[in-house]
């Protein structure tokens, strides 16, 4: 009888605001919404980039969590990320809403060059 095994598929993690901020030092933060809504208010440290822009500069080894308003938009990208290669992928759940009801302060303004 031949046994069949699972190959364990990357699949993208989810990371609470509380854990972000505790960890954060340990990650690369990208926040994917238009640049209006990063201007408006992301993670300090967060930079604004798009999915491409992650694949030219970022290596598919590195952690990263990626992030928006609410999470919504941030997933879709999460699960793009994985399917490029990434291994270590993370949404942060529930965006910056999350990240602002824990207190957490909004960087406002351009930070990401």
């Amino acid at each position: 009888m031949q046994m069949m095994t699972a190959r364990l598929l990357p699949c993208v993690k989810i990371l609470t605001p509380l854990q972000l901020k505790l960890y954060q030092s340990q990650f690369i933060v990208v926040d994917v919404r238009s640049w209006l809504g990063y201007l408006m208010g992301h993670i300090p440290g967060a930079l604004r980039m798009n999915r491409d822009r992650v694949l030219q500069e970022i290596s598919k080894h590195q952690q990263i969590v990626i992030t928006c308003r609410s999470g919504n938009l941030s997933f879709p990208v999460a699960k793009w990320l994985v399917k490029q290669g990434y291994q270590n992928v993370y949404n942060l759940q529930g965006g910056c809403i999350a990240w602002q009801k824990l207190g957490y302060p909004l960087e406002k303004g351009n930070k990401s060059l």
